[in-house]
């Protein structure tokens, strides 16, 4: 009766145990493929704010770019100065007389072909408030990142203080490129080792246990 009791209770603790392995190793795997695939969502994530930075870079440069081909440089300044004459010119042609008074005409439309050409180069640069917020927006999670923090900043500076400097923010891109990259690399999978071969060096290196010659 004892042998039977003690064969039942051997058998159920060894059923007990292996139902104990079982869930443990599951859990563990269950835990593994979580972690997995938070990791894959946080690379996801990363990849559309880098997209994303990358994308309001550009439109920036292209309205900054448009801005400057429109209103800025000495080319727009030429073309203004031109319309100015021209207005000038007519108005003074068609104010009938001649003398101080004309040419208070044609001055006073001379000047205000220069107004409106201010007020409309002023409208065009406030319309570059919205890539510069754009931008801001999506520098602001990488910037708090410390892998990824000094690149995003270089972009941005570059983006917002050289403007039209090609050849930095070409370089300032691919800096940032090459961070990113390195954040996006899966961690290395931690190096498993037994305890058998543990015990075995250890035992190699113990002169107590040491063979002899």
């Amino acid at each position: 009766m004892d042998t039977a009791l003690l064969n039942t209770g051997v058998t159920v603790a060894g059923t007990v145990a292996l139902l104990f392995l079982g869930a443990w190793e599951t859990a563990r795997r269950n835990r593994h493929a979580e972690a997995r695939k938070d990791a894959a969502a946080e690379r996801a994530v990363l990849q559309t704010q880098a997209a994303e930075l990358v994308t309001a870079v550009l439109a920036l440069r292209v309205a900054g770019d448009t801005h400057d081909h429109v209103w800025g440089g000495w080319a727009a300044r030429g073309r203004v100065a031109l319309r100015a004459l021209v207005h000038g010119s007519i108005a003074y042609g068609l104010a009938g007389r001649t003398g101080p008074p004309a040419l208070l005409v044609a001055t006073g439309e001379a000047a205000r072909t220069v107004h409106d050409w201010d007020h409309a180069s002023g409208v065009s640069a406030a319309a570059l408030t919205a890539p510069l917020v754009r931008l801001c927006a999506a520098a602001a999670p990488l910037l708090l990142r410390e892998d990824l923090g000094p690149a995003t900043d270089a972009v941005f500076t570059t983006a917002t203080r050289h403007h039209g400097d090609n050849d930095r923010m070409t370089e300032a891109l691919r800096a940032f490129h090459e961070a990113l990259r390195s954040a996006l690399e899966p961690p290395a999978p931690a190096r498993r080792r037994g305890w058998l071969p543990r015990r075995r060096a250890a035992a190699e290196t113990d002169p107590a246990t040491r063979r002899r010659p």
